[in-house]
């Protein structure tokens, strides 16, 4: 049993998958290849899921009946409570995922890079995908369908989030664009920034990110340049509104003095889904509302 605190576990989503990210999408494309080229002709009929994200899309796929084993993290939709649980993306039980005999595993590289490298060097199957963008999120349902047989399954889904996102965007008509802070983590202060889909969705939603100018996707940010650049939306993903509303420097700031601090749903917003578009929509609502 590999062990990572829950602070590990958080800070780590969010920063270990880059150093890999380019190396898992070239595995990723070379499995694509291999069954493409007919190596590998049968659908795998034992599938591990490590990451929420991927076992929500296996199901939407219309693969989860033939998932045998996910995270703890993994709760979507309802009968995934029922797989047989491997520990969750930072403890991984290796043991208890072999004995599960899979043909399959299926990784994020944003969360399980050095699972991956130990499950490779057993000699277990894996497909690693890392969407860093909603449009490499299409990308990556249908990829993923092709890797465990769904190739249709996944083209259509794709394409209803393509459609349903341009009616999304072209409903956006707010000329000038809101000042949006999206804290993802507290304690250090964290947020998002160019790189990042969430960082998208705020753009797609006709927001402006506080920290556009951030180097990285997902930055450790400062309180005294958040109440700088005056944000006019907060948007919590941590479920901490009480402890955001109590912070006494934060009182200053536009979103503090007309209470457009929001409290969201983190998997809606955080899991690379097709379920991102209804945080879309949310964030659509809540920048129109914001101010009034």
């Amino acid at each position: 049993m590999l062990c990572f605190s829950p602070r590990d576990a958080v800070l780590g989503y969010y920063f270990l998958g880059e150093v890999y990210m380019t190396k898992r999408w070239i595995l990723a494309l070379v499995l694509l290849f291999v069954l493409q080229a007919g190596v590998v002709q049968a659908a795998p009929e034992r599938i591990v899921s490590l990451a929420p994200s991927i076992t929500e899309n296996l199901f939407a796929l219309g693969a989860g009946e033939r998932v045998v084993g996910v995270t703890s993290w993994c709760d979507y939709p309802e009968q995934a409570r029922q797989k047989t649980v491997i520990g969750d993306a930072m403890n991984l039980n290796i043991e208890l995922l072999l004995s599960l005999e899979p043909d399959l595993v299926i990784g994020d590289s944003t969360l399980v890079a050095s699972h991956i490298e130990t499950l490779e060097s057993l000699g277990i199957p894996v497909f690693v995908i890392g969407p860093s963008t909603v449009a490499e999120v299409q990308a990556s349902l249908v990829e993923l369908g092709e890797a465990v047989g769904e190739k249709e399954n996944g083209q259509r889904l794709a394409e209803a989030m393509e459609l349903r996102l341009a009616e999304l965007a072209a409903g956006v008509r707010r000329t000038e664009k809101t000042r949006v802070f999206m804290e993802i983590w507290n304690e250090p202060l964290m947020t998002v920034g160019p790189g990042s889909f969430m960082h998208e969705l705020i753009v797609l939603a006709g927001g402006r990110n506080i920290a556009e100018d951030s180097p990285t996707p997902w930055p450790v940010y400062s309180e005294e340049l958040v109440i700088e650049r005056d944000p006019e939306v907060v948007i919590l993903t941590s479920y901490n509104l009480a402890e955001a509303l109590s912070r006494s420097a934060w009182q200053v700031t536009t979103a503090m003095k007309n209470g457009d601090v929001y409290e969201v749903n983190p998997d809606l917003y955080s899991r690379t889904t097709p379920r991102l578009l209804d945080a879309l929509a949310e964030l659509i609502d809540i920048l129109d509302r914001a101010g009034n």
